[in-house]
């Protein structure tokens, strides 16, 4: 399985398929639904990019380098595993009694990272021009969760030494498809070393100082099929009963992360101990892309319902920040190396991996 096709067994593919049955909720209520369910995976997706740049607080020298496979898990917290969604606003979705949700009686249901059980049962409805009724259209459960609140994430990463205590690093996956999966990835890291910058310090043997920054962009693109409804086909045109008419839905994932971190570390022998603040910032969209059918009543005569094609109906934009502790440890025989690290935050994070190269 390609590295970027592994995200399909985890908690960001887990909105894959629900999605569909958000949108025929129409979009408003669809956005937030999808923000609410989704949102958890994708700051944590982010903040595991952030993971893994380094394992020890020295910049390699130059043309010295090394290749490094690793693994890094992020654990959602408590408060992401559920939302409360009477506190959402909706305006189309009603309990499954009819009534609307009411923001001072709390529903918890559960997000991507919570219990693997369904939520309320939700009804969708639409009001009806010629009687000024509100009808049903469409009956849907809250999806449930992935039922663990780990999201996994492999990754390779290229690190070479150039000039003044200055390491760069480098990742890369070209695009990447797999069944209803396309992915693509790169990022790039620089280090640089303090020690040679600070009187006294550079005197101390096996001691080393350094500050780090590192981007990286991840696209993937995920395949939806939101068909029509048996009990829908009576008010779709010929055109939309065409099996191909709905084709092209995706649900696109864009996220970018950037990260800073001040790193110390202590090296006695071929052991290094290392620890630092991090910074991680997280920007992700979720876009819901093509056209979906939505039932509506027509606002002019014959007032009748029909199928609505609602084009692009979701895009939600995420955004975290976090500042975290972090301490790793290094083990190096000759040109082979093992490392693992943990980082102490609101989303934390914990990575294992192996080193190649002459560093």
């Amino acid at each position: 399985m390609p590295a970027l096709a592994f995200v399909l067994v985890s908690p960001a593919a887990q909105a894959q398929d629900e999605v569909g049955e958000f949108i025929r909720a129409g979009k408003e209520d669809a956005s937030k639904l999808v923000r609410a369910y989704a949102e958890p995976a994708g700051i944590a997706l982010g903040h595991n990019l952030n993971s893994g740049w380094f394992n020890s607080g020295q910049a390699m020298k130059p043309g010295r380098f090394d290749i490094r496979i690793y693994a890094s898990a992020v654990f959602a917290p408590d408060d992401a595993k559920t939302f409360d969604i009477s506190k959402l606003g909706l305006k189309q979705i009603r309990t499954s009694t009819g009534a609307p949700f009411d923001p001072n009686r709390p529903v918890l249901v559960p997000t991507v990272f919570g219990e693997d059980r369904e939520g309320p049962e939700l009804t969708v409805y639409t009001r009806n021009p010629l009687t000024n009724q509100e009808e049903e259209v469409v009956s849907f459960n809250s999806p449930p969760g992935a039922g663990y609140d780990v999201l996994p994430f492999p990754m390779a990463q290229v690190s070479i030494g150039l000039f003044k205590e200055t390491e760069v690093a480098v990742r890369f996956v070209p695009k990447t498809k797999a069944d209803d999966f396309e992915g693509s990835l790169w990022g790039v890291g620089v280090k640089h070393g303090l020690k040679q910058w600070i009187p006294g310090v550079a005197a101390i043997p096996g001691f080393d100082i350094t500050v780090f920054g590192g981007y990286t962009n991840l696209t993937s693109s995920y395949g939806l099929d939101v068909p029509l409804t048996e009990d829908n086909q009576m008010y779709a045109t010929q055109q939309q009963q065409s099996p191909t008419y709905y084709d092209g839905q995706a649900l696109e994932l864009k996220t970018k992360a950037w990260t800073t971190s001040l790193v110390v570390s202590k090296t006695v022998s071929v052991i290094t101990g290392y620890a630092g603040i991090r910074y991680s910032n997280v920007e992700t969209d979720l876009n819901a892309v093509g056209k979906y059918p939505v039932v509506a009543y027509r606002t002019t005569a014959p007032y009748a319902k029909y199928v609505d094609d609602v084009v692009d109906p979701i895009l939600v934009k995420m955004k975290d920040a976090q500042v975290g502790g972090t301490a790793g440890l290094r083990l190096k025989l000759a040109f082979f190396s093992i490392y693992g690290e943990y980082t102490f935050a609101k989303y934390s994070t914990a990575m294992a991996g192996i080193g190649l190269g002459w560093n």
